[in-house]
C-alpha cells in the first residue's frame, strides 16, 4: 500500500511515522518550502488522547525525546482571572494527570526525524482525483503522484476537502485571535502563579490567555537531531476583534492596547513581548464530521474538523486522527475502503463531541454534539 498524505503539519508528519514503522509506504505533499518556514504557534497542551498518539506512533527514541523537551510540569490548574488579578475561579486538574506541553516547532523537528525522502516541501497539491483503484493528486506547479489512499492533513483550507466533502466547510466565527510570546528572561520576578498551568483573564470584550513553556533538560545527544534552541517564554493570546492588519507591530499594538488598563504584571507581560513572533489567526469552528460512503481519499485534523481553540483540542484530536487512522490500515488484512469507513466512523463520534465542547468552552451559541 502506497499512502499520499498532503500536509506536513503535526497530524500528517504523526501518521507518517506511525504507517512508516508498520512498513506502510508513505509520500508527504507539504507546500511549505521548509519546516521551519511558517510560524503556526508556540506552546501546545498535550493531553492523554495526544500523548497517547505520540507514544503509539512514534519510534521509543523519538517518544522519550518528545517526553524530555517537553516543559516542566506545573500544579495542572486552569485559572481564571479579573484584570486586577483578583481569582475568578480555579479548576485543578490532578498531579496525576498525564497532560504536558510541548513546543510546536520543536514537535514537528521530533516528528520529521528519520522521514527524510519521504517527505516533499515545496509541493502544493491543486487537483484531487480519487478512482475505484487509488488516487492521483496534481500540484500547482506541475506534475502528479498516483497512490492507493490520501489522507488530508492540509489544513483548515484543505484543498482535499474541498474536492471530497465540499459542504464541510469551516465557518468563521467572526473571532480573531493574536497571539505573542515574551521571553521569561524579560519576566523577571514574574508571579509563580503563571507557571501554575493555563491562566485566562476575563477583560469584557476581551480575554487574555496565557501559559508558560519552560523545557525540561533535553538529552545529551538529542536522539541525534539538530533542535532549534528555544528560550523558555510566556505564550499569550488575545482573543476579541483584532484588526485586520496582520504586521507584528501593529498586532502588538492592539494588544498592548487591549490590556493597558490592567494589573501591572499583564500590561508588563505584552509590553516585553518578542514582537516579530506576534501573528493573528481566525477564529473558526466547523459543522458535525459528516456521513459518507468511504473512499479512498480521508481527512484529519482541520482539514476536517477544525475548533476554536478553547480547551487545547485542536492538535491532540489531530494526533488522535493520526494514531486512528495508523491502526486500521496497518490491521492485518486491512483494504484500505474498510480501513476508512471504520476510521471515519470513530472519527466522526469523538471529533464532534471535541468541537461541540470547544465550541462551548469559546460561548459559541453553534456547539452541537
Amino acid at each position: 500500500m502506497h499512502v499520499l498524505i498532503a500536509g506536513a503539519g503535526i497530524g500528517g508528519l504523526c501518521l507518517a511515522q506511525g504507517l512508516r514503522a508498520a512498513g506502510v509506504r508513505v509520500s508527504v505533499f507539504e507546500r511549505d518550502p521548509a519546516l521551519e518556514n511558517r510560524g503556526q504557534g508556540y506552546r501546545i497542551h498535550i493531553d492523554d488522547h495526544g500523548g497517547e498518539a505520540l507514544r503509539h506512533c512514534l519510534p521509543e527514541h523519538l517518544y522519550r525525546l518528545y517526553l524530555a523537551t517537553s516543559t516542566r510540569p506545573g500544579a495542572g490548574r486552569i485559572s481564571t482571572l479579573g484584570t486586577d488579578l483578583g481569582v475568578l475561579s480555579t479548576l485543578d486538574t490532578g498531579t496525576g494527570s498525564p497532560h504536558t506541553a510541548v513546543n510546536r516547532l520543536t514537535l514537528r523537528e521530533i516528528l520529521f526525524a528519520g522521514l527524510g525522502s519521504d517527505v516533499h516541501f515545496g509541493h502544493q497539491v491543486a487537483a484531487v482525483e480519487p478512482d475505484a483503484d487509488g488516487v492521483r493528486i496534481r500540484f500547482g506547479h506541475g506534475g502528479e503522484r498516483r497512490g492507493d489512499v490520501l489522507v488530508g492533513a492540509d489544513g483548515v483550507n484543505s484543498v482535499v476537502r474541498a474536492a471530497v466533502a465540499p459542504d464541510s466547510a469551516p465557518i468563521d466565527t467572526g473571532l480573531r485571535c493574536v497571539y505573542g510570546r515574551t521571553p521569561l528572561a524579560a519576566l523577571p520576578g514574574l508571579p509563580e502563579r503563571f507557571f501554575d498551568g493555563f491562566t485566562a483573564v476575563a477583560g469584557g470584550t476581551v480575554t487574555l490567555a496565557l501559559a508558560a513553556f519552560r523545557a525540561r533538560t533535553p538529552p545529551e545527544d538529542a536522539a541525534g537531531l539538530a533542535l532549534t534552541p528555544v528560550p523558555d517564554y510566556l505564550m499569550w493570546a488575545v482573543v476579541g476583534a483584532a484588526p485586520r492588519a496582520r504586521e507584528p507591530v501593529a498586532l502588538h499594538r492592539f494588544a498592548a492596547r487591549a490590556v493597558r488598563r490592567w494589573h501591572p504584571e499583564l500590561v508588563r507581560i505584552v509590553r516585553e513581548a518578542d514582537v516579530p513572533a506576534t501573528f493573528r489567526t481566525p477564529i473558526r469552528t466547523s459543522p458535525p464530521v459528516p456521513r459518507r460512503t468511504a473512499g479512498r481519499v480521508t481527512m484529519l485534523g482541520d482539514a476536517i474538523h477544525v475548533m476554536p481553540p478553547s480547551g487545547g483540542a485542536g492538535a491532540n484530536t489531530a494526533l488522535r486522527d493520526a494514531a486512528l487512522l495508523t491502526r486500521q490500515l496497518t490491521a492485518t488484512g486491512a483494504d484500505p475502503l474498510a480501513a476508512i469507513a471504520a476510521y471515519e466512523h470513530e472519527m466522526r463520534e469523538y471529533a464532534t463531541a471535541v468541537v461541540h465542547r470547544s465550541n462551548l468552552a469559546a460561548g459559541l451559541a453553534r456547539g452541537r454534539g
